[in-house]
This record gives C-alpha cells, sequence and structure tokens, in this order.
C-alpha cells in the first residue's frame, strides 16, 4: 500500500472513530434506530466479506449519516431484487445505494445525489480491436449479474453476454480470453481491478455510457427521512467526513481539501488513534450492540403488530406488468369500452407488435379481428359472458399454427363489469403430436388386420399350386389346360405380390444396423431404378456438401428410396426433374425428394401414408406405407408437400451411436 493510501485510511478511520466516540458521548438521548437495505455482493459499494462483516462505500456512509442524525441503524444485506421488495413493502426505510432512472423514479423518491454514476468497457492492455460499445457487436462480454448495465448490451443487441456472480470472475475470463471484454459500472470496476493487481492487464477503452445519478432511496412521499438524510449529506460533505469516505474506498475526491488540512488530520489521528480503537472496541461490542439488539427487537415487536392491522398493499403498475409478462401464453385485458390496457410480453412476440403502438386502441384497429371473434369481447364486457374458443386458426407470416382462447370479465369490488381478459395459447405442436398419434395407432390396428388377411390368402394359394401340381394328369383336356394355364399363374403371380407386400408391412422386420454412405446409397437406387425412367428422359441430381456417413439399416433405407422415386417417376411427364438434397446436424440427417411432376391433390395429401390407399390404376397402396414403417422404425419421420409444381418428400432420422438405436 503507497503513502497516499496509508494516510487515508488513517485519516478516514480518524473521522469516522471520532464521530463514534461523540455519538457515545450523547448516547441515550432519544436515538431511533433505521432500517437500512443494500445489495450484499456489489463492491466497492457494499458487500459481505471474508469474515462475514458488511463493508463499503455506502455502508461507511450510511454510518456517518446516522452519527449525524443521532440515530441508531440496522442493515439488511440482500440480493439486489429482495431490497427492492422490501422497502416496497415497508420492511425497510430505505436502500442505502441506487441509480436514478426514469422507471424507478416513479417509485422512490431519492436523496440528492453523491456520485455520479457511468458504465465503461474493459478490455484487455493488448486488445487492439476495441474501441467503444459498438464494438463489442459479435463478441462475448461479461457482466456481473445483478448490474443495470446487461439492459444496455441488450438494447445495443448482437453481443453474447455471460453472466458472472462477482465482477473479479469476470476480469479473470477476460485475462484468459474466455470473454472479450467486460462491461460494469466504473468505480466498482476499478476497485476489483486495483484490488487484484490487474491494472497491468486490463483498460478501459471508449466513452462513459449511461451516466446516471447515485444516491439513497426511500418510500415514495416519505419527505421527512429524505429531508434528514439530505442535511445529513450536506453536513458531512462541508465538514470533510464524506470526502474521507470517498477517498477510502475510491482513491483522490475531486473536492479534497490542501495538504495542510491534511498534515493537521495526521497529527491528530497519531495521538488519538491508539485510544480511539481501545474505546470504539469496547463500546461499539458492549453497549451499542446491546442496546440495538434491545432496540431492534422492540422495532420488530412493534412491526410484527402493525403488519396485522395493515390492508394488502396494492402493488404498483410496473410489477404489474413484470407478473403478466411472465406468463407463456398470451394476455390482453380491455376496459369497459373495449379499449386495450394491457399486452403482456408473449402476446407481443406472437404478432410483432410494441407496447407502445398497442395500448389504448382496439382489436378491430390493430387488425387482430381476424384473429379474435370481436362480438364475443363486447358479449363479456357489455353483459359479463364468458366464453372459450377450443380451437382456432392463426396464419402468421405464412405460418399455420391452432390457438384457443378464453375471454372473461373484470369486475370491481362493487361488482360492476370493468372491462375483460382474454388468455390464449398456442397448441399446434399438441394437436400435430394427437394426429400422429392416431396415425401411428391407426397404422398398428391396420397391420395386425393385414397379417389376418395373409394368413387367409396363403390357404388358397396353397390350393391353387397343389390344383397346378396335378395338372399334368388332366393335361388331355385341352380346354382345361388352356384355361387353367392361363388364369391360375396370373392370379398366383398377383397374390404373391400382395402378400409379400402385405407381409413386409405387417410383420417386425430385423434391425440389421450398418455403416453406409447416404450419398453412394442415393446412387446406387438411382442406377438401380433406372431402367423405370430412361425413356421419359428424367433428369436426376443429388446434391450434398460432403459425404454423409450414418450408421443405420441399409435395406431399408434403399427400399424407401426406390419408393419415392417410383412414385415420381409416375408423376413426370417427359424432360422432368428430380433432385434429391442430404445434410445432417449433430442429431439429425435430412433428405429431401423434390419432383416437378403433377402433383397429389389435396384430399389425397392427408391419406397417401395409409395401406391400400392409392391414386394409380394398378399401385396396391402399400409402398408408401411400408416407407412410413421402415422410416419410423429407423426413429425418423417423413412428411409430404405438394403443389400443381410438383412434390417434395422430407425425410428426417436420427443419428445413432454404435450401440444400435438409442431409447
Amino acid at each position: 500500500m503507497n503513502k497516499s493510501k496509508t494516510i487515508n485510511l488513517i485519516v478516514c478511520v480518524l473521522v469516522l472513530s471520532f464521530l463514534i466516540f461523540n455519538h457515545f458521548n450523547s448516547y441515550g438521548e432519544g436515538t431511533e434506530t433505521l432500517q437500512i437495505a443494500g445489495d450484499k455482493n456489489f463492491p466497492p459499494y457494499e458487500f459481505v466479506d471474508e469474515d462475514g462483516e458488511y463493508k463499503g462505500f455506502n455502508v461507511d456512509l450510511m454510518r456517518a449519516i446516522a452519527l449525524e442524525l443521532k440515530k441508531d441503524i440496522k442493515f439488511y444485506p440482500m440480493d439486489w431484487l429482495a431490497a427492492h421488495a422490501a422497502l416496497i413493502n415497508g420492511k425497510v426505510d430505505l436502500i442505502q445505494g441506487m441509480n436514478f432512472n426514469k422507471q424507478r423514479k416513479e417509485i422512490y423518491d431519492f436523496s440528492t445525489p453523491y456520485i455520479l454514476n457511468a458504465s465503461v468497457v474493459f478490455t484487455r492492455k493488448d486488445d487492439v480491436s476495441t474501441h467503444s460499445l459498438n464494438d463489442l457487436k459479435g463478441k462475448i462480454v461479461a457482466v456481473q449479474r445483478s448490474d443495470f448495465t446487461a439492459y444496455i448490451l441488450a438494447e445495443q443487441g448482437e453481443i453474447e453476454v455471460k453472466f458472472v456472480s462477482e465482477l473479479i470472475t469476470g476480469f479473470n475470463y477476460l485475462i484468459q480470453g474466455k470473454v472479450d471484454a467486460v462491461f460494469s459500472n466504473k468505480l466498482t470496476g476499478i476497485y476489483v481491478i486495483n484490488n487484484s493487481n490487474l491494472n497491468n492487464m486490463v483498460k478501459i477503452v471508449g466513452d462513459e455510457i449511461n451516466q446516471m445519478d447515485y444516491g439513497v432511496a426511500v418510500k415514495k412521499g416519505n419527505d421527512e427521512l429524505l429531508s434528514q438524510i439530505n442535511e445529513a449529506l450536506s453536513n458531512l460533505k462541508k465538514k470533510g467526513t464524506y470526502s474521507k469516505i470517498y477517498e477510502k474506498w475510491f482513491g483522490t475526491y475531486e473536492d479534497k481539501g490542501k495538504w495542510q488540512k491534511e498534515i493537521i488530520y495526521i497529527i491528530l489521528s497519531i495521538t488519538l488513534l491508539s485510544f480511539i480503537f481501545s474505546y470504539v472496541n469496547y463500546r461499539w461490542n458492549k453497549e451499542l450492540k446491546k442496546e440495538v439488539d434491545k432496540r431492534t427487537t422492540d422495532l420488530s415487536l412493534a412491526n410484527m403488530e402493525l403488519t396485522k392491522s395493515k390492508n394488502l398493499i396494492i402493488e404498483s403498475n410496473k410489477f404489474k406488468e413484470q407478473i403478466i409478462d411472465s406468463l407463456s401464453i398470451g394476455l390482453i385485458t380491455f376496459d369497459s369500452r373495449g379499449y386495450i390496457t394491457a399486452f403482456n410480453k408473449s402476446a407481443l412476440q406472437i404478432f410483432s407488435m410494441n407496447r407502445e403502438d398497442v395500448l389504448g386502441r382496439t382489436l378491430d384497429e390493430l387488425n387482430l379481428d381476424k384473429f379474435f371473434n370481436i362480438s364475443l369481447i363486447y358479449d363479456c364486457i357489455k353483459y359479463g359472458k364468458s366464453n372459450i374458443v377450443e380451437e382456432t386458426r392463426f396464419v402468421i407470416d405464412g405460418e399455420e399454427y391452432f390457438y384457443n382462447y378464453i375471454i372473461s370479465p373484470l369486475i370491481t369490488i362493487e361488482e360492476k363489469m370493468n372491462g375483460g381478459v382474454m388468455t390464449f395459447r398456442n397448441f399446434t405442436d399438441e394437436k400435430n403430436m394427437r394426429n400422429e398419434l392416431q396415425h401411428q395407432s391407426k397404422m398398428q390396428s391396420l397391420g395386425r388386420l393385414v397379417a389376418g388377411i395373409v394368413h387367409e390368402i396363403r390357404n388358397p394359394l396353397t390350393s391353387i399350386k397343389t390344383y397346378i401340381d396335378l395338372l399334368p394328369e388332366k393335361y388331355d383336356n385341352v380346354k382345361f389346360r388352356e384355361k387353367i394355364t392361363r388364369q391360375v399363374p396370373m392370379e398366383i403371380d398377383r397374390l404373391n405380390v400382395l402378400l409379400k407386400e402385405l407381409l413386409d408391412y405387417s410383420k417386425p422386420s430385423s434391425n440389421i444396423v450398418e455403416e453406409f454412405s447416404l450419398n453412394k446409397l442415393a446412387y446406387e437406387t438411382i442406377d438401380l431404378v433406372k431402367t423405370s425412367y430412361e425413356n421419359k428422359h428424367i433428369n436426376i441430381t443429388v446434391n450434398s456438401t460432403c459425404d454423409i456417413i450414418i450408421k443405420n439399416e441399409m435395406n431399408k433405407m434403399r427400399q424407401v428410396l426406390i419408393n419415392i422415386l417410383l412414385n415420381s417417376f409416375e408423376a413426370i411427364n417427359n424432360d422432368g426433374h428430380i433432385d434429391i438434397y442430404i445434410s445432417k446436424d449433430c442429431e439429425y440427417v435430412y433428405m429431401e425428394i423434390k419432383d416437378d411432376g403433377v402433383g397429389v391433390d389435396e384430399k389425397s395429401i392427408d391419406k397417401i401414408f395409409e395401406p391400400f390407399y392409392t391414386t394409380k390404376q394398378n399401385g396396391t397402396g402399400l409402398g408408401l406405407a411400408l416407407c412410413y414403417q421402415y422410416i419410423n422404425e429407423m426413429q425418423g419421420s417423413i412428411k409430404v408437400s405438394s403443389n400443381d409444381n410438383g412434390t417434395i418428400v422430407y425425410i428426417s432420422i436420427r443419428l445413432i451411436g454404435d450401440e444400435g438405436f438409442d431409447d
């Protein structure tokens, strides 16, 4: 510690001790206790050290104010949000340090400001790319979790914020290269850097940002306490006490006295230091602590009695807004004339609107009448009638969603109508899941049916083959021979084809998992069905950024590709195109098969995966049903979209490990 810091510390201790000495001399003259809340982890303003002692600039300043007012004090170190709640609920008299902003001034009254706060950007000394806040876009920035600076970065946009519990952690990340910058309160950052010996590794870049006054916050309307605090602050500055406290925690204060004045304080400090320390330790730990505990107990009992007699405190509009914004469902409230009084965050995101543009307007003016039944809302606010709309279709930015909504009246304590509230919820995923489960259930039931059909078909097949085996004995009967040799083999072949497809669909197939190239399989399959499309002059291309290797059931995947390509061949006239796109991410491999054929009509698109459903004259209706089953067995999904310009088949298959299928 250098000479200047040592002198400042001695002087600060002297002044505070001298004030405490005067306090004890006047002890018992009729004091009262100030209940003070503060952040428990915001050095150097206020923090609980390793020994459990509450310290900091604000703590020392509050003690000096209390001595000036001849009042006792009790500190309540807590989380920042809890401190706000404690002051609003009347559990404490003041918060010892807070930035002034527009929102907070609506809730609290503030003392005369005693510090001008500002936020700055800290970077490594060797960083030559960062010169201001604008240069942080695309970079990672550390911010203390309770610090208001996170909101500034959020408004800036395109900055990845890394929250840290303590600011020293953020500076360590900066030195280690885990973040590109630290954004924090200037004085707090300088304090942490000085106490961690990081001066040679960290620098401040750019201008001070969001300069804001900082002072004591009291509950709205507590003018008497605010006047006392302002008077005490003024006296402390006149006496020089404030500048000494400032210098102790932040270094040299701009309004410091002359060097000669400091020499006098130093001489007095050396003379009285020994006596003051012993006196303060004894009286502080004995009499003051005992009296403070007694008064705290008395005050707690009084507060308990007062709490029993109080009505519920009406929360401010700001807190009401925070509550409804935390809801995951959309919420809109109306007054008795149908004008919007609240529009929560979820609703704003759904319709891509700003709160300033919707409040005080009607749904008709916002063109939201195409989503909601306006007449039901007016029935609610006029007659108090509740309504539930179980399903309605929203089309937003070309995407289809399904919502349900509830409209209920708002009634005052006097049982009068005061408007209405509407909540709405997106259940598109639930609807799709129900449809998927219904489809799977239908597939399973149909599989059992097909297995029974196959069993029944095999008996006549056996009879027919037996009959054919006897044919040589009746070979001399020309008509019999001609009829049997023409019709029976034809029926046998047809039954065998149907039987094979039915069995492939109904019976569970063995999972032969192997590693293969999906790109190579696509080319091999195209070559395999080459004879089916050569005469139509169809051009087939495979598009992929790399060779995609997967581990799954190659034979099933080959059969799926064959069935889909054959369908595309039949839908395409001459000189058509088929494009196959293959890609993957860390969980799935994706395949799109796009053709420019005639497409599938809207009525058929939802049925194409059902067994026996076909639009072909000679089709069995089992090809795509088999594709659906195989893709499901490979832990994937298959979907189809179609219009007059062609059809696209979307396939996604989950990537699996060496052990086979994941659960």
